[in-house]
């Protein structure tokens, strides 16, 4: 989701898949419609009415609904928005062509989330305190309340994929409620009690068959999964002959893709706070293996990457690493809260890069075909915040917490793994975060930067190295004067 988080002024946002790019300055909302372009031509400019920003959101690509749906109801699917939110308005513009589409009037203060609902159409509101939902149907004008929602933030909420049902934890009183809704209706499907301490949040699975609640921690391992239409199909509480006695609960939960075979997404990874993920199967939701973030040394041992120091101006590199020097570094025993914090998988669904919060240092990649087996771990000097998959190859990008230089570093299973720099601003504070661009080609390119400067490029190789080949940049600081191809609304 494209989330700038409640009260954060972001000056550049980006799209899901990064096909758009929007920056404010002052009272202008700059749009890059094509960020492909040689210098950024295709960019627009309107106005807003206040300098305050509390939301800038893109509507999602193909996020929910399937055009099938559309079609079925004699409606046509409405074009990619975007969204600019104050505490006192909402204005939403289609982008292609671009004109103001909508306008949300006297919304009360404080509100902690503002986005767009199943498609284009709608605009959801989370008041402030969590009170109550509102969804605001653009091409009606009218507006429908869900009272008590437990969360605000993305956790706490979905919409089924392909045809756009609403699911919500909700809290009303002492229990957790899991209600499911009509598409653009919100009509309720199905109310369910949870028999959950503190519900976590929610997630449906990419095939929408299922829906996922995790319970919290104190609880020890509990997952709840639902069928589509709201009714418990499964209840996991461990693996069998699991001892619950040091049972230290789920910290998070991941589904992976829709695999091309079966059409269906095949696993469920449940990340543990005591660093271990177990892996269900969804055909039964029973596990078949738990991954755990101890190296063992056998005939079969991964291959074992540590990042290092190449030359004495701090260039950094990948370098082939035994185990007992790639691991004798001290675990984490204070700081973050425990567990597995990062859990994605490629877009096969065979692969699964995990970071455990005792090592927040190492990516560890697991392959999940037929017997799951440790692949590859990869060292770093500083605490990984981001590992993110091609959407449609196996090549995995990887950011660390390092505040010194600007790099991401590519893994693909054949080969060495590379450390590209990026030429960019410094971050002070290493937050850098990494967006690939959704493309039918072969060019695998990715945003990388931070909320003030963007850099969209795409990885090339030099005989044996690689390098970063930079297409365009944004920065927040923009000066709407040197947008010459924009168009002032």
């Amino acid at each position: 989701m494209d989330s700038t988080g409640a009260g954060v002024s972001p000056s550049i946002s980006l799209s899901e898949h990064g096909e758009y790019a929007a920056q404010i300055s002052g009272k202008d909302l700059i749009l890059h419609l094509n960020p492909t372009s040689s210098g950024f031509q295709d960019v627009e400019i309107v106005k807003v009415k206040e300098s305050s920003l509390k939301f800038l959101k893109f509507s999602r690509a193909s996020y929910t609904v399937s055009p099938d749906t559309y079609t079925a109801r004699g409606e046509t699917a409405p074009g990619r928005r975007v969204l600019h939110a104050s505490d006192a308005r909402v204005l939403v513009w289609q982008l292609l062509p671009l004109q103001l589409h909508a306008e949300i009037e006297s919304i009360e203060p404080g509100a902690l989330n503002i986005d767009f609902g199943s498609d284009e159409n709608e605009v959801i509101v989370f008041h402030a305190w969590n009170t109550r939902l509102t969804v605001y149907a653009l091409d009606t004008g009218r507006s429908q309340v869900i009272k008590s929602p437990k969360f605000a933030h993305h956790n706490g909420f979905g919409y089924r994929p392909k045809t756009g049902q609403f699911a919500i934890l909700l809290k009303p009183d002492a229990v957790d409620l899991l209600t499911i809704h009509g598409f653009r209706s919100y009509e309720l499907i199905n109310r369910a009690v949870l028999p959950t301490v503190d519900a976590q949040g929610l997630k449906w699975s990419p095939d929408g068959r299922w829906v996922a609640v995790w319970d919290a921690a104190s609880a020890g391992t509990k997952v709840l999964v639902f069928t589509a239409d709201g009714k418990l199909f499964r209840t996991y509480t461990g693996p069998p002959g699991f001892d619950d006695s040091f049972d230290l609960g789920v910290r998070g939960i991941e589904w992976s893709p829709v695999a091309n075979e079966s059409g269906a997404s095949e696993y469920l990874a449940i990340g543990k706070v005591d660093g271990t993920v177990d892996i269900l199967r969804c055909k039964t939701f029973s596990c078949s293996t738990t991954l755990s973030h101890v190296f063992q040394i056998d005939d079969n041992s991964p291959s074992i990457w540590r990042e290092r120091n190449a030359t004495a101006d701090g260039t950094l590199e990948y370098a082939e690493s035994s185990s007992s020097s790639a691991f004798s570094i001290t675990a984490e025993t204070s700081g973050p809260p425990r567990g597995v914090s990062i859990m994605t998988f490629s877009c096969d669904g065979n692969l699964l890069a995990t970071v455990d919060q005792t090592r927040p240092n190492i990516v560890w990649i697991w392959n999940l075909e037929s017997t799951a087996v440790l692949l590859s771990a990869l060292v770093h000097e500083h605490p990984v915040r981001q590992a993110a998959w091609h959407p449609s190859k196996i090549q995995l990008l990887i950011v660390t917490a390092n505040n010194a230089v600007a790099a991401v570093r590519s893994w693909t299973p054949d080969g060495q793994p590379s450390i590209i720099y990026i030429p960019t601003s410094r971050s002070d504070s290493g937050r850098y975060d990494v967006r690939w661009l959704s493309s039918q080609g072969d060019d695998a390119k990715f945003w990388f930067g931070t909320t003030e400067e963007y850099t969209l490029g795409r990885i090339e190789s030099e005989g044996d190295s690689s390098r970063f080949k930079v297409l365009n940049t944004i920065k927040g600081k923009a000066s709407t004067g040197s947008h010459s191809a924009g168009t002032s609304r």
